[in-house]
C-alpha cells in the first residue's frame, strides 16, 4: 500500500501556501465588503434587510448591520499575522491580539441580535445565532488561555476562533445552487459559511502539534 502521508518539509511548505493564500483572501475580501458598506450608505439606507430588530426603523437596523460587519474585518485582517512565529513574543502581537478580541466581541453580540431578528425563519435565526455564541466562546477561550499563559491551548482556540471568522469569506463565495430559491438557500447558507470551517479547524489542531508540526502518526518518515 502506497503511503500518502505528506512529510514534515511537504507538510511546512503548505501551510506557508495556505497563508498567503488566505492573506490575500481575506484583505481583497476585506477591502471589497468596505468598499460595498461605503457605496451601499448602510446608514442612510431607508430600506428593510433580511433582520429587523426595531420593525420599520430601517436606519437603526442598517447601523446595527454595518457595525456587525465592520467589526468583524480587523479580525480577518488580523487574523494570519497572529500566527507568525517571529511575532508571538512581541508587544505588537499583545495588541493585535486586544483588537481581534475585542472588535469579535461587538461583531459576535450585535450578530446574535440580527439573529434573533432574522426574517427568513428558525432555521435561518438557529444558523446564524450559533455562529454568534461559537465565535464568541472560541474567542473567549483563546482570551483566557492567553492570560493564564496556556499557550498551547490558546493556540488551539485562535485556530478554531479564525476558522470561524473565516464565515465572512465563505458566506461571500458559497455558490447558490441554482435550483433553490433564496427563500430556501438562505437557511442552509447560514450554517454552511462556518459549520464546515469548524470541522476543519478541529481536524487540524488535533493533526498537529503546538509547534504547527504534523503529528508523528499522521506524518511519514516522523
Amino acid at each position: 500500500m502506497v503511503d500518502i502521508r505528506p512529510s514534515q518539509s511537504v507538510f511546512r511548505l503548505y501551510q506557508r501556501v495556505v497563508w498567503g493564500f488566505c492573506l490575500v483572501t481575506v484583505t481583497l475580501t476585506a477591502i471589497i465588503v468596505t468598499k460595498i458598506l461605503i457605496g451601499h450608505g448602510f446608514l442612510n439606507r431607508n430600506e428593510p434587510l433580511p433582520t429587523e430588530l426595531i420593525p420599520g426603523n430601517h436606519r437603526f437596523n442598517n447601523f446595527v448591520l454595518g457595525v456587525h460587519i465592520l467589526s468583524a474585518i480587523p479580525p480577518l485582517v488580523i487574523g494570519p499575522w497572529s500566527f507568525v512565529r517571529r511575532l508571538l513574543r512581541t508587544a505588537l502581537h499583545r495588541w493585535l491580539g486586544w483588537i481581534y478580541v475585542g472588535m469579535i466581541f461587538i461583531s459576535s453580540v450585535t450578530g446574535f441580535a440580527l439573529a434573533a431578528a432574522n426574517t427568513y425563519g428558525i432555521f435561518a435565526r438557529l444558523g446564524f445565532g450559533t455562529l454568534a455564541i461559537v465565535w464568541f466562546s472560541t474567542t473567549y477561550m483563546a482570551l483566557i488561555t492567553a492570560r493564564r499563559r496556556r499557550y498551547r491551548e490558546h493556540r488551539d482556540w485562535m485556530i478554531r476562533s479564525y476558522m470561524i471568522t473565516l464565515a465572512v469569506v465563505t458566506v461571500r463565495v458559497l455558490p447558490a445552487p441554482e435550483h433553490l430559491t433564496r427563500a430556501e438557500w438562505y437557511p442552509l447558507m447560514t450554517w454552511l459559511c462556518w459549520v464546515p470551517n469548524i470541522i476543519l479547524a478541529e481536524i487540524y489542531v488535533r493533526a498537529t502539534t503546538f509547534r504547527g508540526r504534523l503529528k508523528a502518526r499522521f506524518a511519514r518518515g516522523a
